[in-house]
């Protein structure tokens, strides 16, 4: 495991080249998401999708760094679907980082951060079409909470959300 990555806070002004640019070597997933590699558009949504009822001052966004390198990124919103829930939005990294406790390492940062905060659920949504992330979320101790099908309004992808009791 790599024991020098940190998580650090990034806003859209100063980091969407950065993000981009992460997105675009981990474009596996974004084309798996939203059948194109990502852009500019995918940053910015990224960085202002805000969960229904809720606030931009909800989101919290890091930097998976490994010393200036961003490795990764990871959007959280507090309050939903509860007020002491913390869904991940998303968490995305470099090909190249990938199977090497990188995930575990984040996770663990997230799960001290809310225990600090007093949040009770971390919940999240897999992609059906990715077993590998659901592999990875299951082996962390998340569980199944809920199916969430496509619908017509959506992106059309059946997601599994997943809850992790802190």
């Amino acid at each position: 495991m790599r024991d020098e990555i940190i998580l650090k806070p990034i806003n859209q002004a100063q980091h969407s080249e950065d993000a981009l640019d992460l997105a675009m070597r981990a474009a596996d997933y974004a084309t798996l998401e939203v059948g194109h590699a990502p852009d500019d558009a995918y940053i910015l949504d990224f960085f202002t999708a805000v969960p229904p009822d809720l606030g931009p001052d909800c989101l919290m966004h890091f930097g998976i760094m490994e010393g200036p390198a961003m490795v990764g990124i990871i959007c959280i919103a507090e309050g939903y679907e509860f007020p002491d829930d913390w869904w991940i939005g998303l968490l995305l990294l470099d090909p190249a980082f990938r199977g090497q406790g990188v995930g575990r390492k984040v996770l663990s940062d997230i799960n001290k951060r809310a225990r600090e905060r007093r949040i009770a659920l971390l919940k999240l949504a897999v992609l059906a079409a990715n077993p590998r992330a659901l592999k990875f979320w299951h082996r962390e101790g998340f569980t199944h909470h809920r199916d969430a099908p496509a619908t017509p309004q959506s992106d059309g992808h059946d997601r599994i959300v997943l809850k992790y009791q802190l």
